[in-house]
């Protein structure tokens, strides 16, 4: 495991509870283009797409209270998700000597403007 000294993206998010998520727990289709140009459709929904729509604006700490990381399995293994775990050295606010973010490599959008941002 390579642990970085840099710095994580500015707007990585941190998430302390599910209501800072965003507020979209109904089913959604979506367009995946992954790092090939290949092209699909997935569908999610509940915590999942809460987690998506999140990582579809901004990287996201790993540690949560919420259990990401569970959500975030099901989004590489179920839907095929290319998200990436970037590690990281010596985290100021909360004084963890490692910690993690998740970043989303493929490109993803919503179909029939059904996405939330936030």
């Amino acid at each position: 495991m390579t642990v970085s000294i840099l710095k994580p993206p500015k707007n990585t998010r941190r998430v302390s509870r599910w209501a800072d998520l965003p507020d979209c727990r109904e089913p959604a289709e979506y367009l995946v283009t992954d790092q090939s140009g290949n092209t699909r459709s997935i569908w999610v929904s509940k915590h999942k797409r809460q987690i998506l729509e999140a990582l579809m604006c901004a990287p996201m700490f790993c540690a949560s209270i919420c259990r990401l990381s569970h959500f975030i399995m099901g989004l590489r293994e179920v839907q095929g998700l290319n998200i990436e775990t970037e590690r990281f050295s010596n985290d100021p606010a909360t004084g963890r000597e490692t910690y993690g973010i998740y970043k989303l490599l493929d490109n993803v959008t919503p179909v029939g403007g059904q996405g939330v941002r936030s």
